[in-house]
């Protein structure tokens, strides 16, 4: 078949691969017939096998004679780029989507490898919890039989300490390590606020630390009452901590509102050294502290975190090196 044939059935689209060829591939779907174009346009064999990704053989498919016959070749041009963009954010989303899935696997073996501890840790300090509780109950009787300015009424006092110190340890171990139990009341934060900051009076005084408080007419919220004052004396007590040189304390309390949610918060700031953007990635994790010289175990924040997520709400922190930190509790309320 001459050329002049093929150009003519090119323009009203009857061009053939086994026609430019002279093709007598006779086991081909396309050949002799009437309907099927190549490959690429119709589904049909492709005369040289090409393999590879879709992109890949539409790139050597636009050199085809037969291909340049059919097809507008900057229209296709055009579209094989679209497809190519479409092609690359598809693959983006996987990516990510198995990325995403990787994470999520390390965070559920992270999870039961939490759990185990948690459960060894709980099961660990109610054993040590009796023994303690008897050395300090001894201690006592103890130091009411000896002679008061001795050695031996010395060294009863700092065991006595070190007992209740321990107690208060495993205290906190226990809260974390166990579901919290809230006893839920309605109950004014301002006055839990203002109990903290008795409790601290006079550790503030003797670290030359100002204390203003800002509290605002805020409704009354349904919380354990007790719970929540833990969670601002962690607060507070790692405010003072932070300003060993003297400092300004500020407690405020407000309402807020997120996402068409109503909270009540409690604003801890201090001025003093703050934290450093690799510990603020930590702070909250259990057993984590900073306070190396007072070798306390690092779970104030843990412990006050787990307490304010049990009532459905949420904590923040903005700090800056140097300059201070802001610990807000956000307690979730009802507006009437």
């Amino acid at each position: 078949m001459g050329n002049q044939k093929i150009l003519e059935d090119n323009k009203i689209g009857k061009v053939k691969c086994w026609e430019v060829f002279k093709c007598k591939k006779t086991e081909c779907p396309a050949y002799m017939s009437k309907n099927l174009w190549c490959w690429l346009i119709s589904g049909t064999c492709c005369r040289d096998e090409i393999q590879g990704e879709f992109l890949e053989k539409m790139e050597k498919c636009l050199e085809c004679e037969i291909f340049k016959m059919n097809m507008d070749i900057t229209a296709m041009k055009e579209t094989a780029g679209i497809v190519y963009e479409q092609f690359k954010e598809f693959r983006r989303m996987v990516d990510e989507k198995n990325k995403a899935k990787e994470n999520l696997q390390k965070k559920l073996i992270e999870y039961e490898k939490l759990s185990a501890l948690g459960r060894l840790t709980a099961n660990v300090a109610h054993e040590i919890r009796n023994p303690i509780t008897v050395i300090g109950g001894l201690t006592e009787r103890l130091k009411k039989s000896v002679s008061p300015g001795t050695k031996e009424e010395e060294y009863l006092e700092l065991i006595s300490l070190e007992a209740k110190k321990l107690e208060e340890i495993l205290r906190d171990v226990l809260i974390f390590t166990n579901k919290p139990f809230f006893q839920r009341e309605e109950q004014d934060i301002n006055k839990i606020v203002d109990k903290s900051l008795d409790l601290y009076e006079d550790a503030c005084k003797s670290c030359s630390i100002s204390v203003y408080k800002i509290l605002g007419d805020v409704p009354q919220i349904y919380v354990d009452k007790r719970q929540v004052k833990e969670a601002i004396n962690n607060l507070i007590s790692n405010a003072i901590d932070a300003m060993p040189d003297g400092g300004t304390l500020t407690i405020a309390t407000n309402v807020d509102s997120l996402k068409g949610k109503n909270f009540v918060t409690v604003k801890v700031t201090d001025t003093g050294v703050g934290i450093s953007k690799e510990n603020l990635l930590v702070i909250y994790e259990p057993f984590f502290t900073t306070k190396i010289a007072k070798k306390e175990i690092g779970l104030g924040l843990s412990i006050t975190r787990k307490i304010v997520e049990g009532h459905g709400g949420f904590i923040k922190v903005d700090s800056s090196v140097g300059k201070g930190s802001t610990f807000s509790l956000f307690f979730p309320y009802r507006a009437k």
